[in-house]
């Protein structure tokens, strides 16, 4: 997640009274898996937003607003993720909601968030979680900041043991593409963690994060790490950006979008993504990438962005 001076997530909601961790066995009824593109759903957006991407969730009721592009496909958006462990605000129940241990303070609440979430999607005919995301950006100080050997013990005795307990499949910590400090994390994390019945330490696909201006930069960093690595990718932070050496523009985040979305789409081996785009990304993204604008000065009145519209229809 990029370097923000942005107050931290308050604390997650308390759990219900009744709640314990005894939910061996369980495993999720209703999933879905389907589509590729989601959304970064920072803690601090409101639910009342949601509204203004219904056309484009898959699956979609109805045809998305009128556009050359899209106006007979079904929605494209399917999933969602904010970092945490807990679910945000007025989630529509047609989209997936993938749990993040955001740092290592979150590791005691893995099995008794997970428990609820899953039980309350099950009940309420919701789609329930089907991967857990691992820690952000260890590697990087102001994020999850973890050394290699802690990280991998938790990982070992509680990550891997959550993602048997639950069903879920397991994404690798997620990695910056500062490859001077991300590859030598993981490289270090993956001996560490692997063993001869496990050789990928339990994860199922590759995390990445990856800011910057061109699209053959990011095409050639995602089959370099794919490569490397030999596990899928879900692509979870992305955005057109010069990362704090100057403006994008509407039009270049746009013709970005339009090289991009293809080719991520058509790859076999993404198999999700998501751009960092939302309310305010702040000046190291580049607000060009900003998903919503407000439509009168009221500050009540939002509306999508055209970078937002060509990232849910192209």
């Amino acid at each position: 997640m990029p370097r923000k001076s942005k107050p931290p997530p308050p604390p997650p909601p308390p759990k219900p009274a009744s709640l314990v961790s005894r939910s061996s066995g369980l495993h999720p009824a209703i999933q879905q898996t389907l589509g590729k593109r989601g959304l970064c759903w920072p803690w601090d957006q409101p639910g009342t937003h949601f509204a203004l991407f219904e056309p484009y969730l898959a699956p979609s009721q109805s045809p998305p607003p009128s556009s050359s592009s899209s106006s007979t496909l079904p929605g494209k958006i399917s999933w969602l993720f904010n970092w945490e462990l807990w679910q945000p605000d007025s989630l529509p129940q047609t989209l997936e909601w993938v749990p993040c241990i955001r740092t290592s303070s979150h590791i005691k609440d893995i099995d008794p968030f997970l428990l609820d979430i899953i039980t309350k999607s099950t009940a309420q005919s919701r789609v329930v979680p089907s991967a857990l995301l691992g820690f952000n950006e260890p590697e990087i100080p102001s994020q999850a900041n973890l050394d290699v050997e802690t990280a991998s013990v938790l990982w070992k005795d509680v990550v891997v043991p959550a993602k048997s307990k639950f069903g879920l499949r397991l994404g690798s910590p997620g990695m910056s593409s500062d490859m001077g400090r991300s590859k030598p994390w993981l490289d270090s994390f993956l001996a560490m963690t692997q063993s001869s019945e496990d050789p990928k330490g339990g994860i199922d696909f590759l995390v990445l994060h990856w800011y910057g201006f061109r699209f053959v930069d990011l095409r050639q960093f995602l089959e370099d790490m794919h490569q490397t690595y030999g596990l899928p990718v879900w692509l979870n932070e992305f955005a057109c950006s010069k990362m704090g050496e100057g403006e994008t523009t509407v039009d270049e985040v746009c013709g970005f979008l339009r090289e991009a979305l293809p080719w991520l789409d058509a790859c076999p081996w993404i198999e999700k993504y998501a751009y960092f785009g939302h309310k305010d990304v702040g000046e190291w993204v580049g607000r060009a990438s900003n998903f919503l604008e407000m439509a009168d000065d009221s500050d009540s009145d939002w509306r999508l962005t055209r970078v937002a519209k060509i990232y849910c229809e192209y």
